[in-house]
């Protein structure tokens, strides 16, 4: 293995140090880098040329973006390590071996908005961001350096707001195309977690957090008990400063929901769809205060915990890491959800982030599939259509040059430039 990983202040082409993140969540206003955080989440895909995907290795020894390669036809070869600048971490896992994937319990460890890509070291309690080169998107350069999460343990970064769930706070900060990333002023927050350093979970912590296009901040908690079920907290955004108000409003989920987990926006509609390991997903209407949730089972699930959103087919898609399935999912106007269709994943695969590209005029998922240290890609042709193009093996695409781990590997992200 090789240990010279690239200096985190320069450009790396052929190593990338692990990066360990909860989460980040990227907003529209970092497309113009020194603006106040904004509120449309999610990374930007356009275009059909020099297209990129990445996640994190999260590997306590050094943490390492590892970027790939996308080709017209959706498929994958490996392209650069990149240091993060800090190292990862595995999270106190009380409800199953201590060496489970997820080592973060969190959704969203790495964002890509315009041409900038952002993401956590969790064992270094530090968010981070890189400037991509469009000619050549497997090469990052830092933009300042590694900046204070506000927390310890990992991390919940959403770029320009980076919530440290485990350690009960979180943080905004300013996107510079030259100095990086700046605390904002007043922009500290709490949840009342009662966490443990280094975390524990999955139980009673941070899942996700996300900006609305209604001026929102969001953050998933997982619940305790059935007596003690999680939340979303929500957040007002001030349009013109960025600054969040002071206090949060707890949307409980409605029984039998249990574990709010990651969340995607519905386009179009002040709504969201929030995976729950404990029964499936559920859709939350944001109009109402307190918000209100539709949740939904899904028969045979075990650990439906991630989600993302294919424009192209308007469907979502949501990872089971327990019984390796995707499940698609419609959502219609009066937001009540179904099944579209599901897709049976290796045995073992544990499928956790995923992320849809559109590639050369076609939506293409990426899975990636810590279980086994690969990715597994799909063509997007249609509703209900979704078909395998390859299964990506990390080990043998990183060649020993940066640590790949099954229980560390978290987040994906798509740049694609036109």
């Amino acid at each position: 293995m090789s240990s010279g990983l690239a200096s985190p202040q320069h450009k790396a082409t052929k190593q990338l140090s692990s990066l360990s993140l909860s989460t980040v969540q990227c907003c529209d206003n970092v497309l113009q880098p020194s603006s106040h955080l904004s509120f449309a989440a999610a990374s930007r895909l356009c275009g059909t040329h020099q297209t990129r995907w990445a996640f994190i290795n999260n590997d306590p020894s050094g943490n390492s973006i590892l970027a790939s390669n996308i080709a017209d036809d959706g498929t994958l070869t490996f392209g650069a390590a990149i240091s993060a600048g800090g190292i990862g971490l595995h999270d106190k896992n009380t409800n199953a071996n201590p060496n489970a994937i997820d080592g973060l319990f969190s959704q969203d460890a790495i964002k890509v908005v315009g041409g900038y890509l952002y993401t956590v070291n969790p064992g270094s309690n530090t968010i981070v961001m890189f400037k991509i080169n469009p000619e050549n998107p497997s090469d990052l350069t830092m933009i300042g350096q590694p900046v204070n999460s506000g927390g310890g343990g990992s991390s919940h970064a959403r770029i320009i707001a980076n919530l440290p769930l485990l350690t009960e706070r979180f943080s905004c900060f300013k996107a510079d195309p030259n100095k990086g990333l700046t605390a904002m002023h007043d922009a500290i927050r709490a949840l009342p977690l009662n966490q443990t350093t280094p975390p524990s979970g999955p139980p009673g912590s941070a899942s996700d957090i996300i900006f609305t296009p209604s001026h929102k901040l969001l953050a998933s908690v997982k619940g305790l008990s059935k007596t003690q079920p999680g939340y979303i907290a929500e957040w007002a955004v001030d349009p013109a400063s960025g600054q969040l108000s002071q206090d949060f409003v707890k949307n409980t989920i409605s029984s039998p929901g249990m574990d709010p987990f990651g969340m995607t926006p519905i386009p179009g509609r002040d709504a969201i769809l929030n995976a729950d390991p404990a029964v499936g997903y559920a859709i939350w209407d944001l109009t109402t205060v307190p918000a209100t949730s539709n949740v939904i089972s899904v028969s045979g699930e075990m650990i439906i915990c991630w989600t993302t959103y294919s424009a192209s087919t308007q469907s979502f898609f949501l990872m089971d890491a327990g019984a390796s399935v995707v499940t698609e999912v419609a959502v219609d106007e009066s937001l009540q959800g179904s099944i579209v269709k599901q897709y049976q994943l290796a045995t073992g695969s544990g499928p956790l982030d995923g992320a849809v590209g559109s590639v050369a005029g076609k939506d293409y998922l990426y899975v990636l599939a810590a279980g086994m240290a690969s990715i597994d890609v799909f063509a997007l042709p249609s509703k209900g259509g979704a078909e395998p193009v390859q299964t990506f093996n990390l080990n043998t695409a990183v060649n020993d040059m940066t640590p790949v781990s099954s229980k560390n590997l978290q987040g994906m992200a798509i740049y694609i430039v036109a």
